[in-house]
């Protein structure tokens, strides 16, 4: 009978554990791109998306700005729970010998009682009414700010997705500049032996090959340092191996100035923020002139009591209208404040506008500078590659010298970098704007 009893228990507990266990490999489905690589496994693969996504549900400031939602929304709760009746209930006993005038002697005094009550304010001319929108507005703050946080974390991310981008690009240049060092060495060292070439060329090739494989330690250890900020960047504390699949982005973002500038004023987490903000201090104005008007309080009690037992049945009822007359210019003070503080946000808001426009139009011509610069470079880069190319043919046939040679490499190194550099400020420049307009 136990056995036949306990089946369906039995039955519910595993049930539960699968779910628990189907859960659990949901989430982890879901979050493995999140998770950093072990052992054995090949590396992630990831593009800028992915990693703006990984911050935004990894990076430890993501958390905190929820936990800051929730705090405000909980703050809201506090509020509205003054439209709700109070209730407690208490029991006691007490004990007490005091000196009796008419008996000239101490008497001791015993009461026993359990007592339940409940109070409710029924009427309060809007002070709890202004409590909750403040607190309701001030929780929007925190949304927005939220917003804000997410906003920031994503660029970061973009940032730093980029700047491994730039990283690698520059190793392999150097890379290159190294192998084309290493064959320059190598025909210096023959025509040298050959008597064809002075030493100097020789000793020449042999620095500018040791000098190039020192940019080439150092952009290696460039790539290293930006593949653990990218890591940071998205909240992961571990070392993962990954792979980025994506390039410097270079699109035209549609529009004109003014648009995105209006765009912005209307995106912008943070400039609603300061209206929620705003609104949240004409509540609490509203609350500190309410100062002035009275309150309905209700209250009910029941209970027993007795100084011996039996205790006996005992209860109250009131209602109550009290009517603040001085406190000392307390609300009067209150409402100043609470102008003051008014006025203040709005000012707040004018400035935040401002700083948006400000940050919208250095975005815009930063994008129009970083493309006009690109594509000096690339002009440069084909320029420099038809020098050394033909700087490798002379020294080649002997019609060149080795400063010559040595110069068309720098130049050339030199111009794939600054064209790396360039597409990497694009890019960037193009996200920043996109960040000023509220994207």
């Amino acid at each position: 009978m136990i056995r036949y009893a306990l089946f369906p228990y039995t039955r519910m507990l595993l049930a539960a554990l699968f779910l628990t266990l189907l859960s659990a490999f949901a989430y982890a489905d879901d979050n493995m791109a999140a998770l950093p690589a072990t052992e054995g496994h090949a590396p992630y693969v990831w593009t800028i998306a992915d990693v703006a996504d990984i911050a935004i549900k990894n990076h430890p400031l993501m958390k905190q700005a929820e936990a800051d939602v929730a705090a405000a929304i909980a703050r809201k709760g506090q509020a509205q729970s003054a439209w709700y009746p109070a209730l407690n209930l208490s029991t006691g006993y007490s004990r007490t010998r005091a000196w009796s005038v008419l008996g000239h002697r101490n008497l001791t005094t015993v009461n026993e009682f359990v007592r339940g009550g409940a109070e409710w304010m029924l009427y309060d001319f809007g002070r709890t009414g202004a409590s909750v929108a403040a607190a309701d507005a001030l929780a929007g703050v925190s949304r927005e700010n939220a917003v804000t946080t997410e906003h920031d974390v994503a660029f970061a991310a973009k940032v730093a997705f980029y700047n491994v981008l730039r990283a690698g690009n520059a190793q392999e240049f150097q890379q290159r500049n190294v192998g084309q060092r290493e064959t320059l060495f190598k025909q210096a060292q023959a025509f040298y032996k050959t008597g064809v070439r002075a030493k100097i060329d020789f000793v020449r090739a042999e620095a500018n090959l040791y000098d190039s494989r020192a940019s080439l330690g150092q952009a290696m250890n460039d790539l290293r340092v930006a593949r653990i900020i990218l890591l940071q960047r998205i909240g992961l504390d571990l070392s993962s191996e990954f792979v980025l699949r994506g390039e410097f982005e270079e699109t035209a973002i549609p529009g004109e100035l003014p648009n995105w500038i209006e765009e912005g004023l209307l995106n912008r987490p943070e400039v609603r923020a300061l209206l929620e903000k705003e609104r949240s201090a004409k509540e609490v104005l509203r609350q500190a002139h309410a100062g002035h008007y009275p309150f309905l309080n209700s209250r009910a009690g029941y209970g027993y009591a007795s100084d011996d037992f039996p205790v006996q049945q005992g209860y109250d009822v009131s209602v109550t209208l009290t009517q603040p007359l001085f406190s000392g210019f307390l609300v009067r003070e209150r409402v100043r404040e609470a102008q003051a503080l008014l006025s203040s946000v709005r000012h707040e808001i004018v400035e935040a506008k401002r700083r948006v426009r400000l940050e919208v139009e250095q975005s815009a011509y930063s994008v129009q500078e970083a493309r006009e610069r690109l594509t000096a470079r690339r002009k440069q880069q084909e320029a420099a590659a038809e020098n050394l190319r033909l700087a490798t043919a002379r020294y080649e046939v002997g019609a060149g010298d080795i400063i010559e040679m040595t110069d068309a490499q720098t130049q050339m190194v030199s111009a794939d970098i600054e064209l790396n550099n360039s597409a990497f400020d694009l890019a960037v420049s193009q996200s920043s704007l996109l960040r000023a307009m509220g994207r």
